[in-house]
């Protein structure tokens, strides 16, 4: 900078000035004191003017010669400043010395490039990347053209083919820069070289010490490598904006390999470096708060930032000024970059983990973390070892059944709208927080490939925004009755608790001293029920008894061997019987938990990833597949030859064409989570549906925000999408059974109320037979028979026990059920004593105390008509003629009762028609000359039927002869006719008595 201060004395150094600007955040220190290349060498012209005054003279001492005094000042002076400069050329010398005393050693294995690490499939290919803080594809100094390599090189150190590692004469220019201004904020001498050793050997902070060990380090990288060595370094580990290294950066905004851009694409790259925020290509503005965008024209092409630009042009004209570029190629790149001619493009939208990936990168962490062969001090040093080193990871996932997965979790139609509760809160917290919150029903599920445990594919949730996210698939939720088979019936079936024959009694019940009152889901209860109906059902009370019989230890036991967690709250008979869990468990576990039954009872632990091999081809990593024997062949099988029905038929009706699946439903209470987890021969997976949130407390209100459907639901539910994604995935694969039934089954006949060997009665059983055939794990059939079927006599007009007044009609001698009063395990109880399910009703066995109120000594077993004291069976009257009967009834012993109560008696015709006169008597009159039947009716209202008993007498109305046409009609003087009853004449009855009545 010239000092115009022309009364100073003064050293002037006169050089082009350029306006450097810097960014403090975004400003690359890797090349801070880099000097600009692109700018003329300083001239430095001094001009010393030494005035030297003269002492005044002394009259009293003699006059001396001014030359021989100047001398004598000048050559001490010069004397001093040597003494000085030794003094200070030793002391600095021995500072420098103690510096590199200081300096770190040599390290080439720093050289290695933060590269960012490969997922592939279980094919092979590529999958994903795991980024790190660098975004970094490595190259070969061979793959990189000349002009790429001399547009770095021109100007960032044009003599690097010749120093040692150290630009001496750019070096000077730096160290004058430091004298004259006091700042080591100028312009610096940094060779190529020695950049690079910053960039891996040195912190970024300006001292004088550290450029010192910058360049001892420097002069021995250049013993150690060759150029070409040290080029390949640095071009390999240079940033750039939003990349590291020359190919990634040609990528970036190109898209195109270093080794097919243009000689001003080349310098684009190499303007770009210096500040890489600063001297970026591209501009980025702000078009809202906190919303970015790069620069564009009206016609969508990228502005091209000017200060890279200028830059650019710069590092052409250095290349035609040192022979690196001909006339035509310097005219088109200078062209090109005035007019950007560029072909820029924006940067790659960052990455965004699937919900697969995430996943991984936490189970390869755990197991850096674990293995004996690493040695890391925290989980942040694993995951830079991961993210930094190049690694390919072979993972498991496939291609296909993630495709799948990602396709159906986006289609809207699988999933339940949004219920009431969820509109309110999203209304009401927008309202809270002043910006729009929407709850929405998630869901999320897991794969595993069944022939080896691995997870072939993972989606957690409906969307996803951004990397290492909330992951619904491994987030852990309440499973409801999905838990049963895992915690209660298997379990129960290792370990011989109970059969699948096995019963337990379907009622309500009170539990841990009637401060649990659980219930079957939507309230309906069966009676008894053996363990195959009850996990086909799902029936929460059986679930329950056999959970007691099964016992906490060996729920919680084969609980953890399927791969499930369990806090201490959990381990009780709700959470493990019913699947209410404190937090709950994950589709990964809960799918990892199911494959164990189409695996023959052998669970193998997940894995995401086969193997993990560094640059160089070497193992770091490899699972190898641990597989643990939880159930034996035959529980299995009995499982799932449950499950397969349990998805056939009711609510939960899928199916795979030419595929045997099998299955299970999950339901909380108050429908907060529903779940389906099932099973192919080839894949098993786990689906969850819910909100984020159960509960929303907002505006003063909570609201509860449930899923609002059962797992079994036919549409937009869990069993929905497994059917869905199941189906498609495949689609095209082999017609195949689930394992086929082993040799430790057999077959028996047995009592499906009792779960005993049947009897006789057995069959007789008021609905039907009850006799069914079941699977036992050889050595459980039941030894003891029947005894829940017994005989009753009944009295069928009251539904009790039969005595010796009723009569044989009312009497059925039938089979009913008597349950033992031991039945319930120990510590449950019913919750009512005399509950009847609805299956049940009229089949229980009736109370021996409980005996027919209604026969009994004076109770009438029949009526009888009665004229003037005489059973009748007809009668005979003439029109308009009257007569009075009596009905009576009599006892099963014949004795009579002369008052019967609920007593009818009716006309059959109206030629005849009666009319009570009390106390059990009628008159009948006769209207029209015919027939009638007279009936008396008896009727007892029974419990299961009414019965009645009758008596008919038919009753004759005479029509008159008419008179002979001969004879004279009556005059009026005729005498009437005699009202006293005919006597009739031999072979004629008006009334009859019938024998034995």
């Amino acid at each position: 900078m010239e000092n115009n201060n022309e009364n100073d004395d003064k050293i002037i150094i006169e050089s082009d000035h350029y306006d450097r600007q810097y960014i403090n955040d975004d400003y690359n220190d890797e090349n801070e004191d880099d000097s600009l290349k692109d700018i003329e060498e300083p001239k430095v012209e001094p001009e010393v003017e030494i005035e030297v005054e003269t002492e005044p003279e002394m009259e009293d001492k003699p006059e001396k010669k001014p030359k021989k005094k100047f001398s004598f000042y000048l050559k001490w002076s010069l004397i001093i400043l040597l003494i000085l400069t030794l003094v200070s050329g030793i002391v600095m010398s021995a500072i420098a010395f103690s510096w590199i005393n200081k300096a770190p050693e040599l390290d080439l294995s720093n050289f290695e490039y933060m590269e960012p690490t490969s997922v592939v499939d279980k094919n092979g290919e590529f999958y994903q990347q795991l980024q790190g803080k660098e975004k970094r594809e490595i190259i070969s100094i061979d793959e990189i053209p000349d002009h790429v390599k001399y547009a770095f090189i021109d100007i960032e150190d044009e003599r690097f083919y010749s120093h040692n590692g150290v630009d001496l004469k750019g070096l000077t220019r730096a160290g004058i820069n430091v004298v004259t201004t006091g700042s080591l904020n100028g312009p610096g001498g940094s060779t190529i070289t020695q950049q690079l050793i910053k960039l891996t050997h040195l912190t970024p902070e300006k001292k004088l010490e550290r450029k010192v060990i910058e360049i001892y380090l420097a002069m021995q990288l250049e013993r150690k490598w060759t150029k070409d060595q040290i080029l390949q370094a640095y071009l390999n580990k240079v940033g750039f904006a939003n990349a590291w290294g020359v190919q990634a950066a040609s990528q970036t905004y190109f898209r195109k390999d270093v080794a097919e851009i243009s000689y001003a694409q080349a310098a684009v790259l190499a303007a770009t470096i210096k500040s890489p925020t600063y001297y970026k290509p591209y501009i980025v503005e702000e078009i809202e708060e906190g919303i970015y965008s790069i620069k564009k024209d009206e016609n969508g092409k990228i502005n091209y930032n000017e200060k890279n630009q200028s830059r650019a042009l710069a590092v052409i004209d250095k290349m035609k000024e040192l022979g690196h570029i001909n006339n035509e190629e310097y005219d088109t790149a200078k062209t090109q970059l005035k007019n950007n001619d560029l072909d820029l493009h924006e940067p790659p939208e960052l990455q965004i983990y699937s919900y697969f990936t995430d996943e991984l990168y936490i189970q390869i962490v755990r197991d850096l973390m674990e293995s004996d062969q690493f040695s890391f001090a925290s989980e942040q040093e694993a995951e830079n070892y991961l993210l930094n080193s190049g690694l390919t990871v072979h993972s498991t996932i496939d291609p296909n059944v993630q495709r799948v997965l990602d396709e159906k979790f986006a289609d809207d139609r699988l999933f339940p709208a949004q219920s009431w509760a969820a509109k309110e809160a999203s209304k009401a917290m927008s309202k809270v927080l002043g910006e729009e919150v929407n709850y929405m029903p998630e869901g999320a599920m897991t794969i595993i490939d069944n022939s080896n445990g691995s997870v072939a594919g993972m989606v957690g949730g409906r969307s996803k925004d951004e990397s290492r996210s909330l992951n619904r698939a491994t987030k852990k939720y309440q499973v409801g009755s999905a838990t049963k088979p895992l915690t209660v019936y298997a379990p129960g079936l290792e370990t011989k608790a109970f059969t699948l024959g096995t019963t337990y009694d379907d009622v309500p019940l009170s539990l841990k001293n009637g401060t649990w009152k659980p219930g079957n889901s939507g309230g309906s209860y069966e009676g008894m029920l053996t363990v195959r109906e009850g996990l086909r059902k799902s029936k929460n009370m059986v679930a329950i008894q056999a959970w007691y019989d099964l016992g906490l230890e060996n729920s919680i036991k084969y609980g953890e061997l399927l791969g499930l967690e369990f806090e201490d709250s959990d381990k009780d008979v709700a959470p493990l019987s019913l699947g209410g869990y404190t937090t709950g468990q994950s589709t990964l576990a809960m799918a990892t938990a199911f494959s164990t039954f189409p695996n023959k009872g052998t669970r193998t632990e997940p894995v995401m990833y086969t193997k993990i091999v560094d640059r160089d081809g070497n193992i770091i990593l490899e699972n190898k597949l641990e597989k643990i024997r939880v159930f034996s062949e035959e529980t299995a099988y009995l499982i799932t030859d449950v499950l397969k029905g349990a998805v056939r038929g009711g609510s939960t009706n899928i199916s795979i064409p030419n595929m045997q699946i099998a299955g299970k439903t999950g339901t909380t209470n108050d429908q907060k989570d529903a779940y389906f987890a099932g099973y192919s021969p080839y894949y098993t997976a786990a689906v969850w549906y819910g909100y984020d949130q159960y509960n929303v407390k907002a505006g003063g209100r909570t609201y509860q925000l449930n899923i609002g459907k059962y797992g079994g639901e036919k549409t937009a539910s869990p069993s929905a999408m497994w059917k869905s994604v199941m189906q498609e995935i495949h689609s095209d694969l082999k017609s195949k059974s689930l394992p086929g039934r082993p040799g430790g089954i057999v077959s028996a006949s047995i009592d499906r109320v009792s779960g005993k060997l049947p009897t006789e009665l057995s069959s007789r059983d008021p609905r039907g037979s009850t006799v069914i055939s079941e699977m036992f794990i050889s050595g459980t059939v039941p030894t003891s028979r029947d005894d829940f079927h017994i005989e009753q006599r009944i009295d069928i007009s009251t539904g009790m026990m039969a005595t010796e007044f009723c009569p044989d009609e009312s009497v059925e001698t039938t089979v009913r059920i008597l349950k033992p009063n031991g039945r319930f395990p120990k510590g449950v109880r019913p919750l009512y004593a005399n509950y009847v399910a609805g299956p049940e009703k009229g089949v229980l066995a009736v109370n021996t105390s409980t005996l027919c109120n209604i026969h009994n000594a004076t109770s009438p077993v029949g009526v009888q008509f009665m004229l003037n004291d005489t059973p009748i069976d007809t009668l005979s009257l003439d029109i308009g003629q009257s007569l009075t009967v009596e009905v009576i009834g009599y006892t099963i012993n014949s004795e009579v009762v002369q008052t019967v109560e609920n007593l009818t008696v009716t006309s059959s015709s109206p030629n005849v028609t009666v009319k009570s006169n009390g106390n059990n008597t009628f008159v009948v009159t006769g209207v029209n000359g015919g027939s009638a039947n007279l009936v008396a009716t008896i009727t007892y209202k029974g419990v299961e039927k009414d019965i009645s008993y009758t008596d008919t007498v038919i009753v004759t109305v005479n029509t008159p002869s008419p008179p002979p046409e001969s004879e004279t009609p009556p005059t009026d003087e005729t005498p009437p006719a005699s009202t006293e009853p005919t006597k009739p004449t031999e072979g004629e009855t008006t009334i009859e008595t019938p024998a034995n009545k």
